[in-house]
């Protein structure tokens, strides 16, 4: 004869252990305390991921809150058929090469000179030079486009007075944007970077650059041999946050080109176009928010895989 079930807990036992969790207060007040931040962290982030990956394979009709599933048909638009994308893609090249070539080697020569032992008022110019970086995006955009207006730029005011012979309407001009844009950005962000700079160099001891000087190194062998290897890291985080900041520019190219170009946010012969910015005007004018969505997520691989590039070109996270 078969034994009888026996059932494998017994609810009076299940009970009391539920009871004697709940007494002692150090098992589940930790998850009282974290539980705010998954909450808020499923349904502000989680979600609209997971909604998005969703939303890149179709495709919105307007805003009647319907959905036509298009497959891949948005990806292999951008990336095959879709010129303003690769406008986009090709600012971010010039703009991210630009950056890096420009903000980072006058960032640390500004950095070296404000740590010179012979300038006095340091904290003074440091905080001038920092200033730009926490202005609004919107106040440097107005002010570039005062610095390159056609009738009261200074940049005009400049081309004049080195014997230009008229005035040079830059928002009307293609091929001005990147380097407008080039010039407004090496002025917000050197200073940022700069002070960067200056407290990886802080870091470095005194007794090291000391016996450098003693076995008679100069300015640049102390720089070249010491302070560059041992502010790596520093300018490996400089680097990867310019590019991201190209990747994500949006206000300042908005409101520039609108000004400058008069109301075109692509602007002239649609040249002035970034990821950001192309994205906001197809998703919320055109009305296609898949075909925004999906390219969203080719800018997040970008963004993921120049990162890696980066960090392997630097050497960071790598086990010697």
């Amino acid at each position: 004869m078969a034994n009888a079930a026996v059932p494998l807990t017994n609810p009076p036992q299940q009970r009391s252990r539920v009871i004697a969790f709940l007494r002692d207060q150090r098992k589940w007040v930790p998850y009282l305390f974290v539980a705010p931040f998954f909450i808020t962290f499923a349904i502000f982030t989680l979600y609209p991921m997971v909604r998005a990956i969703g939303m890149g394979f179709q495709e919105s009709v307007g805003y009647s809150n319907q959905w036509e599933w298009v497959g891949p048909d948005n990806y292999i638009e951008a990336l095959t058929n879709d010129r303003q994308f690769r406008v986009s893609a090709r600012n971010f090249v010039i703009y991210t090469a630009g950056s890096l070539a420009t903000q980072i080697p006058i960032g640390l020569l500004l950095a070296w000179m404000l740590t010179a032992s012979a300038l006095r008022f340091k904290g003074f110019f440091r905080t001038v030079f920092f200033i730009p970086s926490v202005l609004p995006g919107v106040t440097i955009a107005v002010l570039g486009a005062w610095f390159f207006s056609e009738n009261r730029g200074l940049a005009n005011a400049i081309h004049l007075a080195l014997g230009g012979t008229e005035r040079i309407k830059f928002g009307l001009h293609a091929e001005y944007i990147v380097p407008m844009l080039l010039a407004i950005a090496f002025w917000q962000w050197m200073g940022n970077h700069a002070i960067f700079f200056v407290a990886g160099m802080g870091g470095i001891g005194n007794e090291i650059l000391e016996a450098a000087v003693v076995d008679g190194a100069s300015a640049w062998q102390r720089f070249r041999h010491i302070v560059l290897p041992l502010i790596l890291p520093v300018i490996a985080f400089v680097s990867i946050t310019i590019t991201a900041g190209s990747l994500t520019v949006y206000d300042i190219p908005y409101v520039f080109l609108n000004t400058i170009a008069g109301g075109s946010y692509g602007g002239p012969g649609g040249q002035g176009w970034f990821f950001l910015p192309y994205m906001t005007w197809t998703a919320f004018d055109q009305m296609r928010m898949g075909y925004a969505a999906a390219m969203g997520w080719i800018v997040f691989i970008i963004a993921v895989v120049v990162t890696i590039i980066q960090l392997k070109l630097f050497n960071i996270g790598e086990v010697n």
